[in-house]
């Protein structure tokens, strides 16, 4: 699997609960979501990015689904910021509201200068989630990475 393939760039501004998706094979596709937008962080240039789930998923259809479900997650919750609907790599394709069940309450960021696990505004959390990554802003790229990384353990993911 290479980096992940371009579609359509948009220069929309994220809203809480954008569906979109990406696509790591021709006509293969994951949905992904954006969780929260504008987060505020207490550190230089980290502030005013999304977090969002890719879901586990796989479909061969541009169509919004009926319901996505965070204990389906392929990678850890991302903070991101916004190159990869600008390149063209997440196509969005709808909107489901986000309600507080809709967050996976067992995930957070590894922050290898502090030590600690944080959530995605930074500030430290009391629990060792079973579900993390290295606190940071990611793009495409790093999402690529991740879904790369899990692919190459179960191929059978992208079959649909």
């Amino acid at each position: 699997m290479d980096l992940l393939i371009k579609m359509k760039p948009s220069r929309k501004k994220r809203k809480a609960g954008e569906v979109f998706v990406l696509q790591p094979k021709e006509g293969i596709y994951f949905y992904g979501r954006v969780m929260k937008v504008n987060i505020s962080i207490q550190r230089p240039g980290m502030s005013g990015w999304s977090l969002v789930y890719i879901y586990q998923n796989p479909t061969n259809e541009l169509k919004l689904p009926n319901h996505l479900d965070n204990r389906e997650l392929l990678i850890a919750p991302k903070i991101v910021n916004n190159q990869g609907w600008l390149k063209g790599y997440f196509c969005s394709i709808g909107h489901i509201p986000v309600k507080d069940e809709d967050y996976k309450k067992d995930y957070g960021f590894w922050d290898i200068v502090t030590k600690q696990y944080l959530d995605e505004e930074g500030k430290p959390i009391s629990f060792t989630p079973t579900i993390y990554t290295d606190f940071g802003i990611g793009s495409y790229g790093s999402v690529a990475y991740d879904i790369k990384q899990v692919i190459d353990k179960k191929p059978s993911l992208l079959n649909t």
